[in-house]
């Protein structure tokens, strides 16, 4: 027999104001919009020498100005809507005021205002987008009973200075029956845990120890279970929360959607069916092949029969990559690569589906509304750029 140590976990745990009976799953039918996404505009050109991007972290938009958070850079290049360069936010990459060590992501502290989050830094810095001024806000966390288990990541500033932080484990892997699980909580101006907004699952991970030397091990996140996905609002008003693995063969194939505000309340608990795709043949090679060069590896044939035990195990793809919270309350939910393209199913403010359309898997949605969507893409040479697309239903 194979030696593998299961850990368990990957249970998906809806909020915890939603503790009641789940409502009959809700099908997106082919009924549904299908949206055709126009280009109008594009933002650093891989051909431009100055404005050109390395890394994009997130995309904003307001009435007249774009906003480009560049990691690498640690600024944000602020465009006109016509794509004219206006100017640069922050000081680059530091520890100063306004500089950035590892930018997570950005969003809005009322109009006019830019927040950005630093997890290495712990704090979040605000840009007033009309003067350049920059305010900091450190990451303080106090949470006695916590600190010895876990981190608290910041994610996103929310209303009155408050924030929302992911309260991660600080082993990679948990004690052997532990579930892993993880609280979304709520901070206020002193670092004091307030409130739970949500228990979030994590991937599911084992060891392997056959066909290792005798001091090594192999620990493994599963490559399609990612655990629950989610995104907050980027003026930190909701935050949406997709739950469910992929489909096991048996039972109804249907994932669930929650949306949650800033208060913990719920605005929707929608469950949606949807057809489950096979895992392709193959899929898992590529994967298995990496482990075998690991310097623990003494016999590589029985390393790969058991991660491939594991791997195989999730027959299914899962029904949703990714998701991301849109500007008017819409939910969109990638799904899975199929022949290098990936289809995103969009929800409305209650839950339902209203449109769908399909991007090269290449290209992700970064901020969008019913009439537009910000899509950061890659050329050949994993270059980024954004597009803007114009939604036609």
């Amino acid at each position: 027999m194979r030696a593998v140590r299961r850990f368990v976990g990957g249970i998906f745990l809806v909020p915890l104001a939603l503790a009641c009976a789940a409502p009959a799953p809700e099908r997106a039918p082919g009924q549904v919009l299908e949206w055709t996404l126009r280009r109008s505009l594009v933002l650093g050109s891989p051909d431009d020498p100055i404005y050109g991007f390395s890394a994009v972290g997130s995309v904003l938009a307001d009435e007249d100005r774009v906003y480009v958070l560049l990691r690498q850079e640690g600024m944000i290049r602020v465009f006109t809507r016509d794509g004219e360069f206006v100017l640069d936010l922050g000081g680059g990459r530091g520890e100063g005021p306004g500089e950035m060590a590892v930018p997570t992501m950005m969003g809005w502290r009322g109009p006019g205002t830019i927040w950005v989050a630093d997890t290495v830094l712990r704090r979040f810095t605000f840009y007033d987008v009309a003067t350049g001024e920059v305010e900091t806000m450190p990451f303080h966390v106090y949470a006695p009973d916590a600190h010895e288990t876990t981190r608290l990541d910041p994610l996103v500033a929310m209303a009155d200075f408050r924030a929302a932080a992911a309260a991660l484990p600080s082993n990679a892997a948990p004690a052997r029956g532990t579930p892993r699980r993880f609280p979304m909580v709520v901070l206020d101006t002193a670092g004091t845990v307030r409130d739970t907004l949500a228990l979030l699952s994590m991937p599911t991970s084992v060891e392997i120890t056959a066909g290792v030397a005798d001091d090594g091990v192999l620990q493994l996140h599963h490559p399609l279970e990612a655990g629950d996905k989610w995104q907050f609002a980027r003026d930190g008003s909701s935050v949406a929360i997709v739950g469910g693995g992929s489909w096991t063969g048996r039972g109804p194939a249907e994932f669930g959607v929650t949306k949650v505000d800033s208060e913990g309340d719920t605005l929707f608990h929608r469950r949606l069916a949807y057809e489950p795709r096979p895992v392709p043949d193959g899929y898992y090679d590529d994967e298995i092949n990496l482990w075998l060069d690991t310097p623990v590896v003494v016999d590589r044939r029985e390393v790969a029969d058991a991660v491939r035990e594991f791997y195989e195990q999730t027959r299914y793809l899962p029904p949703v990559t990714s998701v991301r919270l849109g500007s008017d309350g819409t939910v969109w939910l990638a799904g899975v690569d199929e022949d290098g393209e990936r289809e995103w199913l969009v929800l409305d403010g209650s839950g339902s589906p209203i449109g769908r359309f399909r991007l090269p898997t290449t290209s992700w949605v970064s901020y969008a509304n019913q009439n537009e969507a910000w899509v950061v893409e890659k050329d050949a040479l994993d270059i980024p750029y954004v597009v803007q697309y114009d939604i036609v239903r």
